[in-house]
Order: structure tokens, then C-alpha cells, then sequence
């Protein structure tokens, strides 16, 4: 038999890391099947800058990942520059109220009309998720995340905007595919969730980890040190009365306790004897396609995107272009040479045409529209690594927070972290692994 061990964390992803994180001073295993930690935070440093690949922010005071941040004093920063810039239909506009982008944006005045009766009704459910968002008295944060995910749940984006003309209609999608869903598969819910953190800038998630977010997983990993192993893909989970056994490509291990940080269909695949509405719950939970492009620069004089964080980027090939660099322009210090700019797609109607390409035509396709919307980014590109996810995010579907109840019981010696858990990406992992971490904790407690 194998050696028994407190606890078995599946998963070397931040909610695996974060989980592992609390338990390093207990008897802790963790198995990672990739030959290196992270899963979807991904970043490679090049001098001063980073190429990005993956996750990029955290939240910010007061929130899990800030926690983690702070324990392994990891650097992190708020994103100086603007989340609501937006480039479209040849315009740039990259100053002033959210509000005004219908009337600086050429394009038809029933389009127009119809952003502007959707902008406002947005405006209200944001401000109404504020208040839905505050916690009730007596209850705990996860009760409070719950309730919040069943917001709206009922029904999709697309069937709370209504038609809408194609102009208005690529503007907000622009917003929406961040979840790598489409209007028409996001819950309304979630929709209006993402414009609340568009819109609140320092309320969400606008935290970034200088150097990049490889930074903080090195930092998790050198402190676990031994405790991880590398190319350990695990092929079966199963629970006994005592302790649970892990059997991996290199043999099995044994353990009081599991916690599997895998994507939902991961976990549902390798976990044996759950209740089959669990099964059921992990096995509906919606992954979207996603491909990216990391992109480094030398440039040496100021560029038109410098004091900008976040730009949509409707009609493009990519949805969004982000500014990785942002957070080292801080106001009143001297701009140093060179740059970083991460460009994705996703979503069912644009992403699997990308997917199929081979990374040189995706490369020519996507310089070519960036160069068209900064030409003074002409002859700068130094560098680009491309990422492809077929299946990359959780998105939450009408239905979730019933999927989420399902999955929120006790699950005796098994416990779940990740980011479909909830709502806020790396927040809702790091959470999770948390969460995880003190249930075993306790449960190990004499």
C-alpha cells in the first residue's frame, strides 16, 4: 500500500495552488499533469515586460486573491490606465463618460438609439447588482455568492437586450465574449456582471502582478517546493470510507482527503461513485473556445495606447486588445522603451475559424488589423506566441445556479475548487481553493 498522506490536491491551477497554499505546512501532495504550474495563468518574462498568455487580473483589497497575493508578497498594482476605451467603425475614443461612446461612434442612428435605451437599462441592473451583491445579515459569503449567481439566471443576454442592430449588437458582444460565451448563451445575469466590472473600475477584478502573473505561481510553487509533481496526469479518484486513492500514470497515492482543482468535465471524468445529479451538475457546466496572442514590442517613443488598460474592439478579428504594459506607466515616471499587448477571440462565432488556422495566418490577420488601428505600431513587433483553448472558460448558463446548489453539498472526503464555481474567474478560484483548504483543515483537526 501506499504512503498515506492529509491531503491530495489534483490540479496545479491558481485554485489548485491557492488550496495547496493554506495546506503547506500539513502533509500535502500535488499533482499536476502539464510539465509546469498554472493551467490558464500563463505569462513569459522578457526583461522588464512580460508576454501574456492567459489570466491577467486579480482583485483587489479585501478579496481572496488578494490574500494570496499579499501572503507571498508578490507585487500587484491596480491598472492605472482606462478599462472602457473602445475602437470601432474608425473611431478611437479613450477619454470620457462611458455613456457618451453611442454619439462618438459613427454608425447608424437606429443603432445609436437602440445602445442608448440598452446603455440605460444596463446602468440600472448594474446599480441594482450592487445592492443584490451586499451581503445579508447571517449569511456567509458563499450564500451571498450564490444568491448572486441566480440574479437574472432564468435567461440569456441576448433574451434580456432583445434584438438588437448590428452595430449595437457587436459593441456589447464585445463585452460579453470575455466569458468566451455569446449573448446568446451567457445567463443575463453574468452579463450585466461583466459591465458592472467594466464600469467600477478598482470594485472588480483591475489588479495586475508586476512581471507578470507567472510571478505569482513561481512564488507558490518555490514555497511547495517537493510537495509537487510535475507530468502527473491522474486517471482514476476514488473514495473510501478512511481515505481516498489517487491512481496516476506513476502508480497511486493515498490520502484523508482530496481536493480536485480540474475544469468541471475533468474532475467529472476521474472521480468515481459520485451521486449521479453531480455527476450530472459537473458534466453541464459550458467550456468556450478561446485563442490568444502575447505580443511584445520595441517601440521607443510614446504610443497611442500607453495610458489605456482595456480596449474592445468590435468588428476586429480579435474582441479585445489589452495593454500588459499599462501597469508600468504610472503617472510622472519616464517611459521606458518596448511594450506588451495581449489580443484574443472567443466565443462560438469567431474563435473555432481562428482554432483552425495554423499560428502564421492568425499571426498576419491579427498584425495586420492591429497595425490598421495603430500604425505607429508598424515595424514594433519584436515578438508573438499564440495559445489556442478549445474548450478555455466556465461560463455560467441559465440554469447555473441550480447547477451550483447541486454541487455546493458536502461531498465526504472530496472537495472542489475552481473557477466555475462562481462568477469571477480567478476571485471565484482562489476562493475555492480556499474554501477547500479550510474544510480539510478542519476535517483534519483532532
Amino acid at each position: 500500500m501506499s504512503e498515506m498522506h492529509d491531503v491530495i490536491v489534483v490540479g496545479g491551477g491558481i485554485a489548485g495552488l491557492a488550496a495547496a497554499w493554506d495546506l503547506r505546512n500539513r502533509d500535502l501532495v500535488v499533482l499536476e499533469a502539464a510539465d509546469r504550474l498554472g493551467g490558464r495563468i500563463r505569462s513569459e518574462t522578457r526583461g522588464e515586460h512580460w508576454i501574456n498568455l492567459g489570466a491577467h487580473v486579480f482583485a483587489g483589497a479585501g478579496s481572496a486573491s488578494d490574500r494570496l497575493i499579499r501572503d507571498t508578497g508578490v507585487d500587484a498594482l491596480p491598472v492605472p490606465g482606462r478599462l472602457t476605451s473602445v475602437a470601432m467603425n474608425g473611431a478611437f475614443i479613450n477619454s470620457g463618460r462611458v455613456e457618451t461612446v453611442p454619439f462618438r461612434v459613427p454608425m447608424p442612428s437606429a443603432d445609436r438609439l437602440a445602445l442608448l435605451k440598452t446603455g440605460a437599462r444596463l446602468r440600472f441592473e448594474v446599480e441594482r447588482l450592487k445592492r443584490i451583491e451586499r451581503p445579508r445579515p447571517g449569511e456567509s459569503l458563499r450564500q451571498t455568492e450564490l444568491r448572486v449567481m441566480g440574479h437574472l439566471a432564468d435567461r440569456t443576454f441576448a433574451d434580456w437586450t432583445g434584438p438588437l442592430p448590428a452595430d449595437a449588437d457587436a459593441l456589447l458582444r464585445a463585452t460579453i465574449t470575455r466569458s468566451t460565451a455569446e449573448c446568446e448563451q451567457l445567463t443575463a445575469g453574468q452579463g450585466v456582471h461583466f459591465f458592472s466590472l467594466v464600469w467600477t473600475k478598482g470594485g472588480g477584478l483591475s489588479n495586475n502582478v508586476l512581471g507578470g502573473s507567472q510571478v505569482l505561481i513561481d512564488a507558490i510553487g518555490t514555497e511547495l517546493g517537493d510537495a509537487v509533481r510535475l507530468g502527473c496526469a491522474v486517471e482514476e479518484v476514488t473514495q473510501h470510507d478512511d481515505h481516498v486513492v489517487v491512481r496516476h500514470t506513476g502508480g497511486e497515492v493515498r490520502a484523508r482527503h482530496v481536493i480536485m482543482a480540474t475544469k468541471a468535465y475533468e474532475t467529472q471524468a476521474l472521480v468515481t461513485g459520485l451521486a449521479p445529479d453531480v455527476m450530472d451538475a459537473l458534466g453541464a457546466i459550458p467550456y468556450g473556445p478561446l485563442i490568444v496572442m502575447g505580443i511584445l514590442t520595441d517601440e521607443t517613443a510614446a504610443m497611442p495606447y500607453d495610458d489605456l488598460y482595456a480596449l474592445a474592439t468590435p468588428k476586429q478579428p480579435f474582441n479585445m486588445m489589452f495593454n500588459m504594459a499599462n501597469v508600468l506607466r504610472r503617472p510622472g515616471a519616464p517611459r521606458t522603451p518596448g511594450g506588451s499587448l495581449f489580443v484574443y477571440r472567443n466565443g462560438d462565432r469567431g474563435a473555432w475559424r481562428y482554432l483552425e488556422m495554423s499560428d502564421d495566418e492568425v499571426r498576419v490577420e491579427w498584425l495586420t488589423a492591429l497595425e490598421g488601428l495603430f500604425p505607429a505600431l508598424r515595424g514594433h513587433v519584436a515578438e508573438t506566441v499564440i495559445l489556442r483553448m478549445p474548450r478555455g472558460l466556465p461560463y455560467p448558463k441559465p440554469g447555473y445556479d441550480a447547477i451550483l446548489a447541486t454541487l455546493d453539498r458536502p461531498l465526504g472526503r472530496l472537495h472542489l475548487a475552481g473557477d466555475y464555481l462562481g462568477g469571477s474567474y480567478t476571485e471565484t478560484a482562489v476562493a475555492s481553493g480556499q474554501a477547500s483548504a479550510l474544510a480539510v483543515r478542519r476535517a483534519l483537526q483532532p
